[in-house]
């Protein structure tokens, strides 16, 4: 079977010819069949043995080995087996040595293993396909040996593997295709080998892992499709192992991940990963001391929410960010938005979250449409101040594309204090830039510095505080002013409004009055230097 085609239909034809199995058993018919793809086009024509239904059944219950590789069964169940036997439903269905490796299921209305336990060293679903019919796997258990469904495929129909148990082995979808059914591993318990669903296309069915319990190993959904409505992991509690959904595309169904756990201690990747028109629901997930990546993910208009969400960090680097992101996160200690795209709206500003973050990086980054943050709630000067990775020509940009940002949302006290640390990170950036060029500029880009710093930061607060600007021109004037009395005093000059006859608080006030008309150039001419 060609890995992760899928295989839309496909034709049995039942012959009397005999077929012998790789291990030489001898079956008495031959089923031929011809799998096609959606377009129709022959994928591939096999020969399988056909299995005898009852014969398989009293393998089973003789507690034989059960080989069924190349082989043809239909309308295999567990049902239809504790009825033959008169074995009650609460009893498991031991399938030793289970192997069927190549082969394909299929039946009139459900392949049923539900309530089977599967012993020995491994059991090997490998390259097999289920056709019609539904399939259960429904509260099955297997030993702690490695679990192969790799390259399975199945038709249209609804797979069932809720409740089921995983052993400690590793166990494997990779490159499995699904068609229309829905796909459940709700309440399903995986051990604490590694969970590999790699390559796998979920079809147009939804897909829901939620309340799943995984152990220590490794949770792979790399390079995953789906393309149904709704793509549920709520409440999965995802244990200490890599949790990897690199490249997974979404489609446009619903995502949840909401209430998620995870206490693993590798990163959580959603790298490269594509989402659609509808809601991706991260709210309160728990993912621990790790970060969180979904850089260069591709996002629609579907709303992202991390509300309540805790992390080590997230980081949306490269993103084009075309939807509502609601990053009002619980606790974390870094938000990466670097270089990334804005065409809505990112959520920062506290309210129903108390969002607790330590650094927020926004070099690089283009906004097109809004950042909702406040200065003072979200302590904006600690967030990029505290960034350790960023020269000060960054940490200018950042703050500068802030500024920018207040301005256009009308927060104009919050844009004036942005744009301070923009000017204050800038004079550093040129200052370090000037002693990089040449080691003797520091005489004189310290007297320069100094000069900057107190004329436009510590008078004027670069022009945003009209109170320190007044009482800038204030001090400044009555300098002035007493330079003038103190000329006037020892001789040297005279005012036209100044006189000797003055005492000395009228020439003062006379000396500050001419300072101050000179200073706003207004010139009146009533008071001129003779």
């Amino acid at each position: 079977m060609k890995v992760n085609r899928v295989i839309h239909t496909y034709a049995v034809k039942i012959t009397d010819e005999p077929f012998t199995l790789l291990n030489g058993r001898i079956l008495e018919s031959t089923a031929r069949i011809t799998y096609r793809d959606v377009n129709k086009n022959i994928i591939e024509r096999k020969k399988y043995g056909v299995v005898d239904i009852n014969h398989l059944y009293e393998k089973i219950h003789n507690n034989e080995s059960i080989d069924l590789s190349n082989c043809y069964i239909n309308n295999f169940s567990s049902a239809h087996y504790r009825s033959k036997f008169k074995i009650s439903k609460e009893k498991t269905i031991e399938l030793k040595d289970f192997v069927a490796n190549d082969s394909i299921f299929e039946a009139d209305r459900i392949v049923d293993f539900s309530y089977c336990k599967f012993t020995g060293s491994e059991v090997n679903f490998s390259n097999s396909h289920f056709g019609n019919g539904n399939l259960s796997f429904y509260s099955s258990v297997f030993s702690n040996g490695n679990v192969d469904f790799s390259n399975t495929s199945y038709s249209e129909g609804n797979n069932s593997f809720q409740y089921t148990k995983f052993g400690n082995g590793d166990l494997s979808f990779e490159n499995a295709s699904f068609i229309n059914g829905n796909l459940s591993f709700i309440n399903t318990k995986f051990g604490n080998g590694n969970a590999n669903f790699k390559n796998i296309n979920f079809g147009n069915g939804d897909v829901m892992f939620s309340f799943s319990i995984f152990g220590k190993g490794s949770k792979s959904f790399d390079r995953c499709i789906f393309n149904g409505l709704y793509v549920d992991f709520s409440k999965v509690e995802f244990g200490s192992g890599k949790l990897d959904f690199r490249r997974v595309d979404f489609g446009n169904a619903e995502v949840n991940f909401q209430e998620i756990e995870h206490e693993g201690f590798e990163k959580v990747n959603f790298r490269r990963a594509k989402f659609g028109k509808r809601t991706i629901n991260f709210e309160e997930a728990l993912f621990g001391d790790v970060d969180v990546q979904f850089d260069e993910a591709e996002f629609g208009s579907g709303k992202l929410s991390l509300l309540n969400a805790r992390a080590k960090s997230f980081s949306f680097s490269k993103c084009i960010l075309s939807n509502y992101i609601d990053l009002r996160v619980y606790r974390c200690q870094n938000i990466d938005l670097s270089y990334s795209i804005i065409r809505d709206i990112v959520d920062l500003k506290p309210g129903i979250a108390p969002v607790k973050v330590k650094k927020l990086y926004l070099q690089g980054i283009r906004i097109l449409g809004k950042i909702f943050i406040s200065w003072d709630q979200n302590h904006v000067q600690q967030l990029i101040s505290n960034q350790n990775d960023t020269d000060d020509f960054e940490k200018a940009e950042q703050f500068r594309v802030l500024k920018e940002d207040f301005r256009s949302s009308g927060n104009y006290n919050d844009e004036d204090k942005a744009y301070v640390f923009f000017k204050r990170y800038e004079l550093k950036h040129l200052s370090s830039e000037r002693l990089k060029r040449h080691s003797l500029n520091f005489i004189w880009n310290y007297p320069l510095n100094l000069f900057q710093k107190i004329v436009f930061d510590f008078l004027g607060l670069y022009a945003t505080s009209p109170l320190r600007v007044l009482f800038s021109i204030l001090i400044a004037n009555m300098l002035y002013a007493s330079f003038y009395l103190m000329s006037l005093l020892i001789g040297f000059g005279r005012i036209s409004c100044i006189n000797d006859q003055m005492n000395i608080i009228d020439k003062g006030l006379n000396s500050f009055y001419f300072s101050a008309i000179t200073f706003f150039t207004v010139g009146y001419g009533d008071c001129v230097t003779i």
